[in-house]
């Protein structure tokens, strides 16, 4: 499926969120003052209709205070796609979208905390796990990181 992307979008990326991350997986603590930040990317997804279908967010690595703020590092995350619509590689296509735009703000690295079950979704796209997992809220996460190919690679 041909998925259309645009960017800044907070009040749609907001929806997939709350469906996913508050009303299915349980979670208290979704939404914070750095959703605001002009640094951060939101990145939401829709359908060949227009339908809203999914979201992921990616920003400089100083926005978020368990990473080192490295020149060119950024972090991804909050990957959601609506459940009745997680097939057809959305999940895929909004982290590929995400880091075009990420590297087109000047990222050459991401790194991501990844729910643990996702890990094998990350991997196969070239992110790479290190450090203890942790908790997160209820859910065991791990760090993953990933070097983005220079423009002249691709």
């Amino acid at each position: 499926m041909e998925l259309t992307f645009k960017k800044g979008i907070f009040e749609d990326a907001a929806k997939v969120r709350q469906a996913v991350f508050v009303e299915e997986q349980g979670f208290e603590v979704e939404f914070e003052e750095s959703d605001q930040h002009p640094d951060m990317i939101h990145v939401t997804a829709y359908d060949p209709e227009g339908a809203l279908v999914g979201c992921a967010r990616v920003f400089p690595a100083a926005l978020e205070p368990n990473i080192d703020d490295v020149p060119g590092r950024w972090v991804f995350g909050r990957l959601a796609v609506f459940p009745d619509r997680r097939e057809g590689g959305i999940g895929s296509q909004i982290l590929a979208a995400a880091e075009q735009m990420a590297a087109e703000a000047g990222a050459t690295e991401i790194q991501l905390h990844s729910q643990c079950h996702a890990i094998p979704f990350y991997e196969r796209v070239g992110y790479v796990a290190w450090g203890p997992i942790e908790l997160d809220e209820h859910v065991e996460h791990q760090w993953m990181g990933k070097q983005l190919s220079a423009p002249d690679e691709k």
